[in-house]
Order: structure tokens, then C-alpha cells, then sequence
């Protein structure tokens, strides 16, 4: 008799960013910040400047979503009855193999709610994973980039975009995602 196990990576990871959001909130401050045109000045919360603790655990955050996504869509892929006969390395990136999954299946793919959302978060994994700008000078009164970008707003739409995404994906295509509702009972599936 043969047996199989599958280690659930999309739960574990959403489980841990999730986690380290809630920890990241905790250490956000207010951040001074201006309008560019006008000068008129506007606080936000987010992670203080030089607090490399909060931006890791932004980070980390940032990461394990675009990771529980990713695997996701991988398992809808290598599940799916037409796409699994496909080299899913030929379509490159998570989001193109996602569209592809709705065209084979008919499904529109056009009107998501989180669709946008879901690609700020993968060119952000991108631009932290991938790229790496030059000093950036952003004059005496502004905020950096990264305190935007990790400010708790963002994050929380982010947060809320992957969890749409998540459910629907889920059951659209059959698979389990009990894990957006805190249902963390399955890290290893066994067969």
C-alpha cells in the first residue's frame, strides 16, 4: 500500500503573515508626512523610520502572502484537469497562471474585486525580492516609500485582497481553504 502527504504551505504562510501583521501593528507610530504640492502636512500609521522590527515584520508579511497565494494557485494548477497536462513554467508569473486557470475554466476574470490588490501585492513582492532603487531623496518633510507602502491601510487592504482571493479561488476550483477562516487544522494532508 502507498501513501502520500502534501505539507500545506499556503495555509502555514498566510498563518505566519498574518501573524506578523498583527505584531507589526503593534509597533506602528504615527508617521509626519506632507502633501507634495501643497506642503499641507497629514500623519498616517506605519512603521517608524528606522524600526527595523516592524519593517521585517512588514516585510515578512508581505512575503508569506504573496507565498500562500502563489502556492494556491500552483495547487489549483497541478489539480485542474486541462491545465495540469500544461508546463505551468512557460506562463511565468503567478498572476498570468492565474488568468490562464479562468480562461480554461470559462470564467471571467475581468471583474474581481481583488484583482488589483492582488497585483500591487506581487509587484511590491517583486520590487523588495527583485530591484533595488538607488538613494531616493524625498526632501525635509516627506515620508519614505517603505512608510507608505507598509503603512496599516495599505497592508490591511492588501490583507483583505489575498483573503477575497483566497476564498474565491477556493471555490471556484474545489479546493480547500478553510484557512481564511482561522481553520488552521491541516498543515500536512495525508493520502
Amino acid at each position: 500500500m502507498t501513501y502520500g502527504y502534501r505539507l500545506n504551505v499556503e495555509q502555514l504562510m498566510f498563518r505566519r503573515a498574518n501573524n506578523n501583521f498583527d505584531e507589526a501593528k503593534k509597533k506602528m507610530v504615527e508617521v509626519p508626512d506632507s502633501v507634495p504640492e501643497s506642503g499641507e502636512p497629514y500623519s498616517f500609521k506605519g512603521p517608524g523610520f528606522e524600526d527595523d522590527e516592524a519593517i521585517a515584520l512588514c516585510i515578512e508579511a508581505v512575503l508569506g502572502w504573496a507565498i500562500s497565494f502563489e502556492a494556491l494557485v500552483n495547487l489549483v494548477w497541478n489539480t485542474h484537469p486541462i491545465a495540469k497536462e500544461e508546463d505551468e513554467k512557460s506562463y511565468g508569473s503567478t498572476i498570468a497562471k492565474l488568468k490562464k486557470l479562468y480562461k480554461i475554466s470559462q470564467l471571467p476574470y475581468g471583474d474581481l474585486s481583488w484583482r488589483a490588490g492582488i497585483q500591487d501585492l506581487f509587484d511590491m513582492r517583486n520590487y523588495l525580492v527583485h530591484y533595488k532603487d538607488p538613494v531616493v531623496y524625498t526632501g525635509f518633510s516627506f515620508a519614505a516609500k517603505f512608510q507608505h507602502d507598509f503603512s496599516e491601510k495599505s497592508m490591511q487592504s492588501i490583507q483583505q485582497d489575498v483573503l477575497c482571493a483566497l476564498k474565491e479561488i477556493g471555490d471556484l476550483f474545489g479546493v480547500e481553504a478553510g484557512l481564511i477562516d482561522g481553520n488552521y487544522d491541516h498543515l500536512v494532508y495525508r493520502y
